[in-house]
């Protein structure tokens, strides 16, 4: 019998049509469990960017579409700005009030799921709140240290909040899982259970894999170096166009793709302008997912030049991108990256933000095309193991575990509310 899922993205910011990479990640996972006959039901606070080709791959419940819930997030916003303070808090309560849309939904569905799987957003904890109440499996996708990475990017106005929810749901679920063994530490201080964490990476759609071992052909009178992914301070995009500046320098014959859109557009168009190079550079924009094997078709070497990070939790699209496409891989030795495509056998790696081995690597590259080749072929042989189906295969095996356990155990303390749903 099919495993049936509620898969839930309570997080606003992530539309499941969308361009990001935590877009990707929600769509391609639960394709990935469909794939597999896992009837999945996805319940989304975003459903789409409105701009992004495609459709879900699943049928997809709005959280969002309440007018009521909208009115009385713009009266909040409104008396707010009326004060002087920051509209923030309004987002943050609006968020919260979400949370009896998605108990409600999730009720409806009672009948048609045998695990609720949650990717971890601030405010959302009806979703165990449900599980507990029903007795079925609560797993969390934990993609990043997202209090932290709140209070040090954005605004984060009711943090004891969010760092409460974060301390229910932590420990009470059946399992954890990590895109990264970075984001094991975070888990821990939150009261996650080690043995209940397991690490499923990102991966990459079987369709990044050319029939041939290489994304299409290249011309032998241009180098092009490509980056794909959003233009953002912690990717490294400084670093990579101080190090492209200097390898025009070496040859002419060097050119630079950047695919993805972002806040450092701006500076990228400026650097590019007043060093001479905007010749050089083609920005591609934002494209959708199903497009970007066009774009590793066009490049000779992908980058990820990732900066030095006090906490490296990312598992980078790109790289596995890179690796399906056949393109060899220059990067930051970063998180958990020389484990999974090691230094001279699956790709070229340097110290985080050092921009003279960034160019070390790519000119060596430029001029030893046959050990890109078999840089590309060993890397492209451990993507093929991490393919969304193959993910999608290890969460399966996990749920049927679970659901073969005894009865999951009532975390202390969540008695009072896990047999009650609120009011409305």
């Amino acid at each position: 019998m099919s495993i049936r899922v509620a898969y839930v993205c309570a997080d606003r910011g992530v539309p499941v049509v969308g361009r990001g990479g935590s877009s990707t990640h929600v769509r391609e996972f639960t394709s990935g469990l469909v794939g597999r006959g896992m009837p999945v039901t996805l319940l989304a606070a975003c459903p789409s960017d409105g701009i992004s080709g495609g459709t879900g791959p699943c049928p997809m419940i709005n959280l969002s579409s309440d007018p009521m819930l909208h009115g009385l997030r713009g009266q909040i916003a409104k008396q707010l700005r009326a004060s002087g303070s920051a509209s923030t808090r309004a987002a943050e309560i609006y968020s919260l009030l979400l949370n009896q849309t998605l108990l409600g939904e999730l009720g409806k569905l009672r009948q048609q799921i045998d695990v609720v799987y949650e990717r971890h957003s601030l405010w959302s904890f009806a979703a165990l709140q449900f599980a507990q109440r029903e007795g079925l499996p609560y797993f969390l996708e934990v993609n990043a240290p997202l209090t932290d990475q709140q209070e040090a990017y954005r605004d984060l106005d009711l943090r004891e909040t969010a760092q409460a929810i974060e301390r229910l749901v932590f420990p009470a679920a059946d399992r954890i899982i990590l895109t990264s063994p970075a984001l094991k530490g975070y888990a821990r201080a939150r009261g996650a259970s080690q043995r209940r964490m397991r690490v499923i990476p990102c991966g990459v759609s079987r369709g990044f894999f050319p029939e041939s071992g290489r994304a299409g052909t290249r011309g032998k009178s241009e180098f092009v170096v490509g980056f794909i992914g959003s233009l953002k301070p912690w990717h490294g995009v400084g670093s990579l166009l101080e190090a492209f500046r200097l390898l025009a320098e070496l040859s002419p014959s060097y050119r630079l793709l950047l695919v993805g859109d972002g806040p450092l557009l701006p500076y990228v168009k400026d650097f590019c302008r007043r060093h001479h190079l905007s010749h050089l550079v083609t920005l591609a924009g934002s494209v959708d997912y199903e497009r970007v094997p066009e774009y590793l078709a066009q490049i000779d070497v992908g980058v990820a030049p990732y900066p030095a990070l006090p906490s490296f939790y990312f598992s980078p699209l790109k790289i596995w991108e890179y690796a399906a496409g056949g393109v060899p891989i220059v990067a930051s030795a970063s998180g958990d990256l020389p484990q999974l495509f090691p230094h001279k056998s699956a790709a070229l790696l340097h110290p985080p933000g050092s921009v003279r081995k960034i160019v070390k690597h790519v000119e060596r590259l430029r001029q030893d095309r046959a050990l890109g080749r078999r840089l590309a072929r060993r890397a492209r042989r451990i993507a093929k193991q991490h393919t969304w189906d193959r993910l999608a295969a290890r969460f399966e095996s996990l749920a049927a575990h679970v659901l073969a356990a005894p009865q999951h155990e009532v975390i202390p303390g969540t008695e009072s509310w896990s047999h009650s749903a609120p009011e409305g």
